[in-house]
């Protein structure tokens, strides 16, 4: 009798068709082998995004109690957007590329300039404490459907960052001015659309030092802003960044052991 082969393309009439040879999981493997350094480096992305969901709500805070000038938040979001453009994009050789990017920009600040007015005063018949819910909810889903690197169902990039411009437009309606407005539309952009890319280029183009530094850039900046503006958080911020990175690279190393999925061809 010929020897059964591992192929789909092929008929093979002496074996029936829900045969299965010896060698069918030669190269397959029961879960993924993850060292426990490799699982806290995949944690700091659920952090850096907790931290952006808290430090939106920090700058809205900062820019309602008057501690925060609109015109410095967009001088900070201007020059750390260049930096993470620079370096993203410091192999790149195209003008025409930089000219689109720059026309790019340069539109979606018109558009969230004109609209600045329309929804300063989108809210103002709702009650705040509708608004702070629906603001909560909004972050926790986009932290729900969030791509953290994990090829799960639920994971919807265009999902999440709707959601988290969706939420910032919520605190946005409850400030005073159109450039507080503007201003904080401009960050969330940043926060939600950039610089989910930028830390992506970082963990596929450069070590994962530079990406652990910046980790550690990210959470000392929500931190100080953090403390500053919202201290009843700082018990949150605590158990979240310091105790929970730690808590989830565990669990990615002793969870899957129970699992039954098979990776490989």
């Amino acid at each position: 009798m010929k020897k059964w082969e591992r192929v789909l393309w092929k008929k093979q009439p002496a074996y029936p068709d829900n045969y299965v040879g010896e060698s069918f999981l030669r190269v397959s493997r029961k879960r993924l082998d993850v060292s426990y350094s490799q699982a806290l480096y995949g944690a700091t992305a659920v952090s850096q995004e907790v931290c952006c969901c808290l430090g939106l709500v920090a700058i809205f805070y900062g820019l309602s109690g008057g501690h925060l000038k609109g015109s410095n938040v967009l001088i900070v979001t201007a020059t750390l957007g260049m930096l993470g453009y620079i370096i993203q994009h410091s192999h790149y050789h195209n003008i025409h590329s930089v000219r689109e990017d720059f026309k790019l920009v340069c539109f979606y600040c018109l558009m969230i300039f004109c609209a600045a007015p329309i929804i300063k005063s989108l809210t103002g018949s709702v009650a705040t404490d509708s608004i702070n819910a629906c603001t909560t909810l909004l972050l926790l889903l986009r932290l729900l459907h969030h791509d953290y690197g994990a090829q799960v169902a639920i994971v919807n990039p265009s999902i999440s960052h709707n959601l988290g411009v969706f939420a910032s437009v919520c605190l946005a309606s409850r400030l005073n001015t159109d450039l507080q407005v503007f201003s904080l539309i401009t960050v969330a952009v940043a926060l939600f659309a950039l610089f989910p890319g930028f830390r992506n280029y970082c963990k596929h183009e450069v070590n994962h030092v530079f990406g652990l530094y910046m980790n550690k850039v990210v959470v000392t900046l929500w931190h100080r802003g953090l403390w500053v503006n919202i201290r009843a958080l700082k018990s949150l911020i605590i158990f979240d960044i310091e105790l929970t990175d730690r808590v989830r690279a565990r669990c990615a190393i002793s969870l899957p052991q129970n699992r039954g999925r098979l990776y490989g061809p």
